[in-house]
């Protein structure tokens, strides 16, 4: 009997302990949001609205807004350089920047939990801004993204366009190939674990280093803008429309990217439908 009740003891003594490392496992990882090529005015507006719902869902430790969050339609080049200049007129940029707090910003901000790592990375459409100032200094001083957005004011981390966050063992940035190969040319120029958009697409590659077999990956995500918009004028492309869920501690990280094929509906990677 005593041989018996030592027994149980044991497998209690070693069931307590499995609780409070896969305890300490949870406490540990975190879960993460990415949203990438939202283009505002030209988002995907059924998929930001269930996108919303999922944050909700999720309460997010870090969220990724990850460039060409707008379109800046009001400073867009291509534009300006075949003559259209009613786009360039002042009022228009900063009717994109109320729009945009109103339809993406304040819904977003007012989702995320409190104390969520909130990124905000400057792509090549935020970009034109500054190149807009440039061509125009009477712009300077109204027309940059932070003298509109405050986003430091309201707790982003901001990260010009070129640069990056980092997050755990991954660095996520804007995006600057659109080659065939973008991603391998991403992970040698790198040499880190990289998750980027700009391509609008999905794609992967892994390489495995020859010290210590370190393996780098990166990864393409798909985009949330729409996928017809004005300035595509109907041309063929590989667009997909989604986001990524990502999970991570210091050490180790999984990424979930998440495609949306139909009307903005998505299943998470929890199974639950949007």
């Amino acid at each position: 009997m005593i041989k018996k009740y030592q027994g149980r003891k044991n497998e209690k003594s070693t069931l307590k302990t499995k609780n409070k490392e896969e305890k300490k496992m949870t406490v540990l990882q975190k879960t993460g949001l990415a949203y990438y090529d939202a283009h505002y005015p030209h988002h995907n507006r059924p998929l930001w609205m269930n996108f919303l719902k999922l944050v909700r869902k999720m309460k997010p430790d870090v969220f990724v807004f990850g460039g060409d969050n707008m379109n800046m339609d009001a400073v867009d080049h291509w534009m300006e350089d075949h003559k259209k200049v009613r786009q360039m007129e002042g009022k228009r940029v900063l009717a994109e920047y109320e729009g945009f707090k109103k339809e993406m910003l304040n819904p977003l901000e007012k989702a995320l939990p409190k104390g969520c790592r909130k990124i905000w990375l400057d792509g090549n459409h935020e970009a034109w801004m500054e190149l807009a100032i440039d061509k125009n200094p009477n712009g300077e001083g109204y027309w940059e993204v932070e003298n509109n957005l405050h986003l430091k004011e309201r707790g982003w981390e901001t990260y010009k366009y070129g640069e990056y966050a980092k997050v755990g063992k991954i660095l996520f940035i804007h995006g600057q190939y659109t080659n065939q190969g973008h991603a391998k040319k991403t992970v040698n120029v790198y040499e880190k674990n990289v998750v980027y958009g700009h391509d609008h697409a999905p794609q992967l590659f892994t390489k495995i280093t020859p010290v210590e077999n370190e393996p780098h990956t990166g990864m393409s995500l798909p985009c949330g803008c729409e996928m017809n918009p004005h300035f595509m004028r109907n041309r063929p492309h590989a667009w997909v429309n989604g986001f990524l869920v990502f999970y991570f501690t210091k050490k180790i990280f999984s990424l979930f990217p998440v495609t949306s094929i139909f009307d903005g509906k998505f299943i998470a990677p929890s199974g639950k439908r949007y």
